[in-house]
């Protein structure tokens, strides 16, 4: 979902991977090519056969939890009660991670229950899988490994079925599949430049949900129209406070909607705090009111349109937009500036040295007042700047669109980011 960016900080996607490097208790190279071969000759050539090997031992996405406990892996000591958790019949768990004593690695997973009576996680399917290559010492098909760039996967698994949006040097390449248990893929992430030491970091394998608010939304409006639907909804939710699309097609709670929505403002809000140099000291909860009063006001101003949807048989594809940045930076500028020459002129002599603190006190609260009076000033004149066209890699099975494209879209619509000549 949209919120998934702010309020759960996934939009920094190597930050989590170099978490993953400092947290390894693993210091394993992968220089041994007669045991990469080995183990490639166990599996599959093919991406999509959801074979891999770790430590000799071959797993298959999508697995039963038991093989994975029958060879070391256990499920995290951070968890008191794994032993009495009960899963209820078609349902899937949220995810947990596994622990590998011996080697000291971690998995993120979540099972499912396929039976229809409730059954202990130890007996349910691997539903999704997320591995990063410098926590497990892991091959896959054709002796793919931490040490493969980009360009090898592609020679290796061919062209991708999509690929996700890229950001600080990331490649997110899929490949589809269908398995008994209904469709599957992998992500497979690797950072594309000559620096990284272990380009191909992180693996992630996921079922693509059988019963989800996708059914619905696509029953109703075509996928083309549930992609558009949502990032209209998304967007709505964001900007105009307007929840009820968000919110009744289940992409989200009330409450999460308004967090949603109270995120976007807040930020624009220290955006505009930042801009104006008011001292974190003299930012006291009024100001802060203030200037989120604005934030609402501007940003209701702006604009979206989404001008076409091109997604393929595995519900992903790209969706073309056309933002309309808010032109409230520009239209304060002169104001701004001015009023900032006239309290500089103003105080041009005073000695900050020798002034007590209550004098400094007081030229700093005029400043801010100053600064908050002029965002008031304009707040009600703010309107758009040219369109911008941005065209988004979409994927209707996880969240629609990515975090960097979400972030990408607030940040355009801020006007926070400057255009390419």
């Amino acid at each position: 979902m949209k919120n998934l960016r702010k309020m759960l900080c996934f939009a920094m996607v190597l930050v989590l991977a170099m978490s993953f490097a400092g947290c390894s208790g693993m210091d394993f190279e992968v220089d041994d090519d007669k045991w990469i071969e080995e183990s490639a000759a166990k599996i599959s050539d093919e991406i999509t056969s959801g074979q891999f090997v770790i430590d000799g031992v071959i797993y298959q996405f999508p697995m039963p939890l038991s093989d994975w406990l029958d060879n070391g892996w256990h499920v995290s000591n951070s968890y008191d009660n794994t032993d009495e958790f009960r899963l209820d019949p078609y349902y899937t768990s949220t995810q947990f991670e596994l622990y590998d004593e011996e080697n000291k690695g971690y998995v993120q997973m979540t099972v499912y229950n396929d039976s229809d009576e409730a059954a202990p996680i130890d007996e349910c399917i691997v539903y999704s899988l997320r591995m990063s290559t410098t926590q497990v010492d892991v091959v896959f098909p054709q002796g793919m490994n931490k040490k493969n760039k980009p360009a090898d996967i592609l020679e290796a698994y061919g062209e991708p079925d999509a690929k996700g949006d890229s950001k600080n040097d990331l490649e997110a390449i899929y490949y589809f599949n269908d398995d008994a248990h209904g469709q599957c893929y992998v992500e497979l992430d690797v950072i594309d430049n000559d620096t990284t030491e272990y380009p191909f970091f992180r693996v992630y394998f996921g079922m693509v949900p059988a019963e989800d608010y996708w059914d619905t939304m696509v029953a109703q409006k075509g996928v083309e129209g549930a992609a558009e639907f949502y990032f209209d909804a998304a967007m709505k939710a964001s900007f105009y406070a307007d929840f009820n699309d968000y919110v009744s097609m289940n992409m989200d709670s009330l409450e999460g909607a308004q967090e949603l929505y109270n995120s976007e403002i807040e930020y624009f809000a220290e955006c505009l705090l930042y801009y104006t140099d008011i001292t974190e000291e003299y930012i006291t909860t009024d100001v802060r009111n203030r200037v989120i009063a604005v934030s609402k006001e501007v940003l209701s101003k702006v604009k979206w349109e989404v001008k076409s949807v091109d997604v393929s048989q595995f519900n992903m594809g790209t969706m073309t937009v056309t933002l309309y940045p808010t032109d409230f930076f520009y239209i304060i500028d002169e104001d701004m500036f001015e009023a900032l020459d006239a309290f500089n002129t103003k105080y041009f002599d005073v000695d900050y040295e020798t002034i007590s603190d209550e004098e400094y006190d007081a030229i700093e609260k005029e400043y801010t007042e100053l600064m908050v009076a002029v965002l008031e000033k304009y707040a009600s004149l703010a309107g758009t700047l040219d369109p911008v066209e941005r065209i988004y890699n979409v994927n209707l099975n996880d969240t629609v669109l990515s975090d960097a494209a979400w972030e990408d879209v607030d940040d355009t619509i801020m006007d926070l980011v400057a255009e390419e000549e």
